[in-house]
């Protein structure tokens, strides 16, 4: 197994700790009992706990990025919009441990400026995502030409943020075909 192979499955193991018992009880230990290992073969691979939470969010993140692009694939107009935002979304069980492990590391980045300004630039990311799409819709001229495309990718974040979190903390909250309503009812707001 090469070096970051190994680095990978022990941010799988970090990740599966996160989702079960939390990001505060993720210790370098219990990653490394996750793992069947000592905690020397943890710290082989990251310095410390930031280190390898960091690297787990990423895989999160590259996740997200995969299932946007995957689904968004061979869409176009309004549909292709509607399937980048549904891929974001835990539509199904297993995209919730993603949104636990999403959720922890904000919380965990609370009064942490370098884990913050991680954070942002993911925000950022998705944000130039939703732009570009939105931008392709107006000049297609299937949303409105009067709209603030930051302003709508950031209420499109939003509303993908609070539908998340609200699946993390009560999964009964929203079932698959509510988060669906709820974004196909954005969406058509701005086509008014």
């Amino acid at each position: 197994m090469s070096y970051e192979d190994r680095r990978i499955e022990v941010a799988k193991a970090a990740w599966r700790v996160i989702v079960r018992e939390g990001l505060d009880r993720a210790s370098m230990r219990a990653i490394a009992q996750e793992l069947g290992s000592s905690t020397g073969v943890v710290t082989h691979y990251f310095r410390d706990k930031e280190e390898l939470t960091l690297f787990a969010l990423e895989l999160v993140f590259a996740s997200v990025l995969e299932n946007i692009e995957s689904c968004a694939k061979g869409k176009k107009g309004i549909e292709r919009l509607e399937q980048i935002i549904f891929s974001a979304l835990p539509l199904k069980v297993s995209d919730r441990d993603d949104w636990k492990v999403w959720s922890a590391f904000l919380g965990y980045s609370t009064g942490r400026e370098h884990l913050i300004k991680e954070h942002q630039k993911r925000y950022q990311f998705l944000q130039e995502i939703l732009c570009k799409e939105l931008a392709k819709l107006q000049t297609a001229k299937m949303i409105r030409a009067d709209l603030d495309l930051t302003l709508e990718a950031n209420a499109l974040i939003a509303l993908v943020d609070g539908i998340g979190t609200g699946v993390v903390i009560n999964p009964k909250q929203f079932s698959p075909e509510q988060q669906e309503y709820l974004v196909r009812r954005h969406i058509n707001t701005l086509m008014e």
